[in-house]
């Protein structure tokens, strides 16, 4: 008992260590290094990432484009925000049931999770069956049945392809499907304290708004970081098919002008101002000769003219080069 210090004798304790009165062990620093926290992901996700907000953004417009034309109604699909938090936390807001979707990011290691909330689930079952979607359901309760879990799968090999599409830009990867869970205790993909990306997608149909949510481990995309950091242009990397074939299209009925030359000579001023009716101008080629064939003024062919169904003509026999 003798060795415990009362709380007098350990207020002068830390008094005297903060005015100096006390020395103190000083910790040697060593110079070049410094401590690290396995644990804390988060220090090492810098910023924005601008290629995958544009990947998103491409998603949710492909996405609405396929999901209108299974559904047969106007769907609005928005990319709400992209969160860095931990999968513990992001597990901790998926509420019971939900549809959760584990799925590979071929070649990329590790899982990703694509979930979709019940009222969205019945709200597209009714839909797809020819509803108004205008009815409330109570999902608390039961799971899922096999044909609502045949639609669901439907919705997400959608989901999956047009996310392999918009990924195309920024790496190449295939979205493969693993399973499917209701209950967020059964899924662990990662352990809880890593980093995931969470993209909260909103939908909107007939006025009911409904949320998608990605998650995507922080590990499974850092071999591409610099990548998803970058600032990528879709003009730049994708290429617009339709618009080079307007392009070409257009090109293609553009009116030139093609000139047949039956040859050259120079005079000097003083013959052409004597020139009169009747005299002969020498070329500088024969009659059997291949004559140059220009367009707008470029020696493009040769060829030999002739008469060709009654009409002046000339057939051409070479193509020639650039700068010829």
């Amino acid at each position: 008992m003798e060795d415990i210090l009362s709380q007098e004798e350990v207020d002068a304790l830390l008094k005297g260590i903060t005015d100096g009165e006390v020395e103190t062990e000083k910790v040697e620093e060593v110079a070049g290094v410094r401590a690290y926290d396995f644990t804390a992901q988060e220090k090492i996700v810098r910023g924005r990432m601008p290629s995958l907000d544009i990947a998103n953004e491409r998603l949710a417009r492909n996405f609405r484009l396929s999901l209108s034309a299974a559904i047969r109604r106007m769907v609005e699909v928005t990319s709400v925000n992209v969160n860095i938090t931990k999968f513990y936390d992001f597990m901790r807001g998926i509420p019971f049931p939900s549809s959760i979707n584990i799925f590979k990011m071929e070649p990329l290691r590790g899982f990703g999770l694509l979930v979709f909330d019940a009222p969205m689930i019945f709200s597209l079952i009714e839909f797809f069956f020819g509803g108004t979607g205008k009815g409330y359901y109570k999902p608390e309760g039961r799971e899922f049945t096999p044909i609502e879990q045949k639609i669901i799968h439907k919705v997400v090999m959608m989901f999956f392809n047009d996310m392999e599409e918009a990924w195309k830009p920024i790496y190449p990867i295939i979205p493969t499907y693993v399973r499917a869970e209701m209950n967020p205790q059964f899924v662990t993909i990662v352990t809880p304290v890593d980093v995931i990306i969470k993209v909260e997608f909103i939908l909107e149909i007939e006025a009911k708004q409904c949320k998608v949510l990605l998650c995507i481990p922080y590990g499974t995309v850092e071999p591409i970081k610099e990548k998803l950091y970058s600032a990528f242009s879709a003009d730049r990397d994708e290429l617009d098919t339709k618009w080079i074939e307007r392009l070409n299209d257009g090109l293609k009925r553009i009116p030139v002008t093609l000139t047949g030359e039956l040859g050259r000579t120079s005079v000097n001023v003083d013959d052409v101002l004597s020139m009169k009716i009747g005299d002969v101008i020498l070329l500088n080629s024969r009659v059997d000769d291949d004559q140059y064939i220009t367009i707008e003024g470029v020696r493009k062919f040769t060829g030999r003219f002739g008469v060709h169904r009654g009409s002046y003509g000339i057939k051409v026999k070479r193509v020639l080069g650039v700068g010829a």
